[in-house]
């Protein structure tokens, strides 16, 4: 501890906004590592396990080179909910210098009219008058605030949120929001700031989660009934005779399987002589010049349509046509490109060049850090002997997990949480359990904010519960079982994505990318195992936490596997799991 007081101060005499009064180990190398690659206006990929403070990092790093370069901090995350540990950081840099902060989330969320749909986006007059706005947003840089403060401030100053915190992060140092600020089809923040991308350091929280979400908000389905909608709306009347094309080219593109661009393009350009993206545009333009937001469903599939990395294929009955996004670098690569420098981080970010590669970030440095927490305090292990493949999936198999989920509860003492790859197999086990006098809590479809927060207050209080869970569901990722609420976690199977259209093409583009190993790492193991590392993250969250970890699938010992793991996750199978975990609990 008195080395790490003494490496900070050492910083500290610098200008140093880092905002703890220790700097762990391990913490110093990545904060050296930010504040290098940020002042060189080069990016880096960071994989950053839990426990690092890597918030405080980044934003110390960040905001550092920001305030002497008067260039803005835009620190994205995937969720609102990870804001909050954002715009706290802020405060205690704050309380050493001060700083303009925003917290802006989506205009609809933020809107104080009560409505589905914000007065401003269907030209109607709104209460909250824009004219006090300005006011407003200097009340908003006073001092960092969480989005639902900001809000109550605004609606005392009777000024809308949303224009408030546009206008204060103009002047802003630091802007906290959402991926979608950056990484859509809408045009970015900093361009709707009037901020050149030049001037902004940008990062990226949980950045495991960027590709899967930019693929998404480039991605978009049509139905027929949105076509016939178009048609027959007085606002697209000068569009009919494109859309009557359109709408035949769908029908018979509806037929088929795979598609090429040209099953929807080629018609229109032979007769009206623009793409589905150019009719988008011409749609577009007309639209705003009315006034009017209506068909973006429509706007939104013809402009996937004519993007690059894309797959296209119909299904479905009724019949829909896909646009799927399935190159994610064809949207980021110019983000990253143009921004001064970008920190990408993530508890999971493993490997870190898997990612550079995939969103097309070039010329970054990576870097995997160690855990600051005592490797001691957490048991591995390997439990052979059974596998979650899709064809061994029988009674036997269920039975089999049941037995091994009590004798897990038998051997540990406090709560034991189950992750499995789908809801499917969590049940089907659940019907064979007999889980050693457990009290057992399971997670359903649809999981709400409210009951995660009843749910981990209930283990906090009791350690006398089996919770079941899935691996892609509400409680895997960005949960926080506090004060060793969980004693065991046990990933039930590989969770490998099921076989699908998207995700055949989306491995086929890695391979023809980076050749057949690679595209099998990148689009299968690699994101298996970025799951197995979430759910193992939610038992120790502290360095007093002390926890097993239990792999049960016989192929955690494939080679392929094995060399694809983080070195703190490699072990050798269990014969007596039993025995390991009561005498780990000894100690």
């Amino acid at each position: 501890m008195e080395a790490c007081d003494i490496r900070y101060e050492a910083e500290s005499d610098g200008g140093g906004l880092f905002p703890h009064a220790c700097v762990r180990d391990g913490q110093a190398e990545f904060l050296e590592d930010a504040r290098m690659c940020i002042s060189q206006r080069t990016h880096l990929l960071a994989h950053a396990p839990t426990g690092l403070g890597k918030t405080a990092v980044a934003l110390t790093a960040a905001l550092e080179t920001a305030l002497e370069d008067n260039a803005m901090v835009l620190f994205l995350t995937s969720r609102q909910s990870q804001h909050a540990i954002a715009v706290e950081t802020a405060r205690a840099i704050w309380r050493k210098r001060r700083i303009g902060v925003v917290d802006l989330i989506a205009r609809e969320d933020m809107c104080l009219a009560e409505r589905p749909v914000p007065p401003c986006q269907d030209g109607r007059a709104c209460f909250f008058a824009h004219a006090r706005c300005g006011q407003a947003a200097d009340v908003l840089l006073e001092y960092p605030l969480h989005v639902q403060e900001a809000s109550r401030t605004c609606l005392r100053e009777r000024a809308c949120p949303y224009t408030s915190a546009l206008m204060a992060a103009r002047s802003a140092d630091l802007v906290i929001g959402d991926y979608n600020q950056v990484f859509s089809s809408n045009p970015s923040l900093p361009e709707r700031l009037g901020r050149p991308a030049k001037d902004v350091i940008l990062v990226v929280d949980e950045a495991h989660n960027l590709p899967a979400r930019v693929m998404e908000n480039f991605s978009a389905t049509l139905d027929r009934a949105r076509i016939d909608a178009a048609l027959s709306s007085q606002s697209l009347h000068h569009f009919r005779d494109d859309l009557a094309i359109l709408g035949d080219a769908w029908d018979n593109a509806s037929k088929g399987d795979r598609l090429d661009p040209e099953a929807l393009d080629g018609p229109l350009k032979r007769s009206v002589g623009v793409d589905c993206g150019g009719l988008a545009e011409e749609i577009g333009e007309t639209l705003r010049r009315k006034g009017e937001r209506g068909h973006q469903e429509l706007l939104s599939f013809l402009s996937a349509w004519s993007s690059n990395g894309m797959v296209r294929y119909a299904d479905g009955s009724p019949a829909r046509l896909h646009a799927r996004m399935v190159d994610p670098s064809a949207a980021c690569r110019e983000v990253f490109s143009r921004v001064r420098s970008a920190l990408i981080m993530s508890g999971t970010l493993h490997p870190p060049s898997m990612f550079a590669d995939i969103l097309g970030v070039e010329g970054a440095i990576c870097r995997e850090y160690p855990s600051p927490f005592p490797p001691e305090n957490r048991l591995v292990l390997t439990w052979g002997g059974i596998t979650s493949r899709f064809r061994m999936r029988n009674e036997a198999f269920f039975r089999n997990t049941a037995a091994r989920l009590a004798e897990v509860c038998r051997s540990t003492p406090g709560n034991v949480a189950a992750f499995f790859p789908s809801y499917d197999m969590m049940e089907r086990t659940r019907e064979h359990l007999q889980a050693a006098g457990r009290n057992l809590v399971t997670e359903r479809r649809g999981f709400g904010k409210n009951e995660q927060d009843a749910l981990v207050e209930a283990l906090a209080r009791s350690g006398d519960n089996l919770l079941m869970a899935t691996l892609g569901g509400a409680l895997y990722e960005g949960v926080d079982f506090r004060n060793n609420s969980l004693s065991a976690v046990v990933v039930v199977g590989l969770p490998l994505a099921p076989p699908s259209k998207e995700n055949i093409a989306y491995r086929e583009h890695l391979e023809r990318r980076f050749g057949p190993r690679k595209g099998e790492l990148y689009s299968t193991t690699y994101p298996a195992l970025i799951k197995v590392l979430q759910a193992a993250g939610r038992a120790i969250r502290s360095e007093r936490d002390r926890a097993a970890i239990i792999l049960m699938d016989d192929r955690y010992q494939a080679p392929g596997v094995r060399s694809a793991m983080p070195t703190d996750l490699l072990t050798e199978r269990a014969r007596d799991v039993g025995g390991a975990l009561e005498s780990f609990f000894r100690e």
